[in-house]
């Protein structure tokens, strides 16, 4: 018996030993990777309790309630009278301080600044436990007294009220204390590139915008020093500093804080200011909103000056050409609340932007009876004037030599509104036209004039179809009352077919893009002064050109004439 027992010890030992290995190399590795998450729970309450004469008060029971999901904290002043709460989301909480001899204190309604520490002092009355003083938090002023930096958040409520061009929140960035930006646009409706912007996007580029760079500066600095996160993760280009990946839709930001300076080490890839968007999460009661805008050229008003090449009031007709021809409706829906109250919450965003517009350009293109005609066998000719869709498509506008600067009957003979210019060449594959750049009187007319229109001027529609969608969700789950796990996403398909190029049906080109941003959070509270966070994330926008254009003829040189 005793042999037999002491294998079975030794093993029990072992694998007690193997747990406890695996374990602390688990715990090993949860903590190091806090360093480099930027949490969306860092911020935090802190304070100090005191009675009427000023003297601290240790031993106070606060209770912390966050108002959106019900969970609480608890905590105890210590023997200098300071409490602390951690890890905090930026919601609305109810702080509550009982002990013995004083009368219960509450805050209602208390807000806070994301990502920092905030400090609320407490001062208790003399009474009893039972009496109840209830203060509401909204007038105790969020201000920054813990922290050196400059900073400004600016909340839900602005972001749905204030004006932003293309319900892009980042303009609203330039509102902020420390930053400069006008948010100046160009004269064909674009973003102004002042001196330090010379990125991609820029003011109002919109939320379809594939890579956009705040117009701001701080610190007589580049935008492209600028530092841009969504629930802690870095959406700053690969290609350019400054600009972020994903542009967030309005509905979907809960609040948006800038750091002008001064900000933590851990923000410190780079050196300009650090614009940290914090996404809306759903919340014990369920809520939602929708709204809808449609662009018509019909709703458009005409450009009542510069006419075509003047400084001068334009006819009727060329206001008509310059007015806005975008036709699009605008629309988007949000919807959030709790899956388990209590436990489980969600949120659901998304907008779209669909939109077509048609421009009507016009120019000179070869004629079918010169594609039949003029194209050698063999002949590099035959191959651009045989391939698929080389065919132009457009509405013919008559001309004659003489408006096309060409002599009648010497270089050019007008048939039917179009233009017989030469003939092909006789003298074989590889040699030159002796008549091009001569001395003679029809130059580069080939075998001369034979009846066959060569060239038609044509206008031809070139229209644009756009499809853009960005999806936003969010799942917050309170697993127990020290693990807090949240997935938050960004989806943004986008896809533009328009004629890239003179109008031909193979030049019909498909652009399809997809732009994300994802991150998964778990947040372990081990005691009031010990917390970890363990985050995965990745965002990127990625486009496969030549797999969404079988169509196009890859490989042939580009050909003028």
């Amino acid at each position: 018996m005793r042999d037999a027992t002491i294998p079975t010890r030794h093993y029990a030992l072992n694998r007690a030993l193997t747990r406890g290995i695996q374990a602390l190399l688990l715990f090993a590795f949860l903590l190091g990777m806090a360093p480099f998450a930027t949490a969306q729970y860092r911020a935090s309450i802190q304070g100090v309790v005191t009675d009427p004469s000023g003297a601290v008060v240790p031993g106070v029971a606060l209770t912390l309630k966050n108002n959106s999901n019900n969970h609480t904290m608890t905590a105890t002043s210590n023997d200098s009278g300071v409490y602390n709460f951690n890890a905090l989301p930026p919601d609305t909480f109810t702080l509550t301080a009982t002990r013995q001899g004083f009368q219960t204190k509450t805050l209602e309604n208390l807000h806070i600044i994301p990502e920092q520490a905030n400090a609320v002092n407490i001062k208790l009355a003399l009474g009893t436990v039972s009496e109840n003083v209830t203060v509401s938090g909204s007038e105790v002023p969020a201000l920054d007294t813990e922290t050196a930096t400059v900073s400004s958040t600016i909340t839900s409520n602005q972001i749905e009220h204030l004006p932003s061009f293309g319900r892009d929140v980042f303009t609203l960035a330039q509102l902020t204390p420390g930053v400069f930006g006008n948010g100046a646009r160009s004269a064909n409706g674009g973003s102004s590139n002042n001196p330090g912007n010379q990125g991609p996007g820029g003011s109002g580029s919109g939320i379809f915008q594939t890579e956009n760079g705040p117009q701001i500066q701080t610190r007589g600095g580049r935008y492209n020093t600028n530092g841009i996160s969504m629930d802690g993760i870095s959406t700053v280009s690969a290609v350019w500093g400054g600009t972020s990946i994903i542009t967030p839709s309005e509905s979907s930001v809960a609040n948006m804080k800038v750091v002008s300076n001064s900000y933590d080490a851990e923000n410190g890839r780079f050196s300009g200011s650090s614009i940290e968007v914090t996404t809306k999460s759903g919340s014990n009661q369920f809520h939602g909103g929708a709204f809808f805008r449609a662009a018509r050229p019909g709703l458009n008003a005409y450009q009542r000056w510069n006419g075509l090449a003047s400084n001068q009031p334009g006819t009727p007709a060329q206001r008509n050409l310059k007015r806005d021809t975008d036709r699009f409706n605008q629309f988007g829906a949000d919807f959030g609340g709790p899956l388990w109250k209590n436990r489980v919450f969600f949120f659901f965003n998304f907008e779209s932007q669909p939109m077509n517009s048609t421009a009507t350009p016009s120019g000179w293109y070869e004629t079918p009876e010169f594609d039949s005609s003029a194209a050698a066998s063999g002949s590099i000719a035959a191959q651009y004037l045989g391939y698929p869709g080389v065919a132009p498509v457009g509405t013919l506008i008559n001309q004659t030599c003489q408006q096309a600067g060409l002599q009648e009957g010497i270089n050019c003979q007008t048939i039917d509104g179009k233009l017989d210019v030469g003939s092909p060449l006789t003298s074989g594959l590889g040699h030159q036209d002796l008549t091009y750049g001569g001395s003679s009187t029809t130059p580069g007319v080939g075998n001369g004039l034979d009846g066959v229109p060569d060239l038609q001027f044509l206008t031809t529609p070139n229209p644009t179809s756009t499809s853009q969608v960005q999806y936003n969700g969010r799942v917050d789950a309170q697993v127990t009352q020290n693990d807090r796990i949240s997935f938050a996403l960004y989806w943004v398909p986008i896809s533009t077919t328009n004629f890239n190029g003179p109008t031909r049906q193979a030049n019909l080109w498909n652009h399809t893009q997809v732009n994300n941003a994802f991150s998964a959070i778990w947040l372990h509270t081990f005691s009031p002064t010990l917390i970890n966070e363990a985050r995965a994330n990745a965002a990127g926008w990625r486009w496969d050109e030549v797999a969404s254009n079988p169509q196009a003829p890859f490989g042939f040189p580009t050909d003028n004439i």
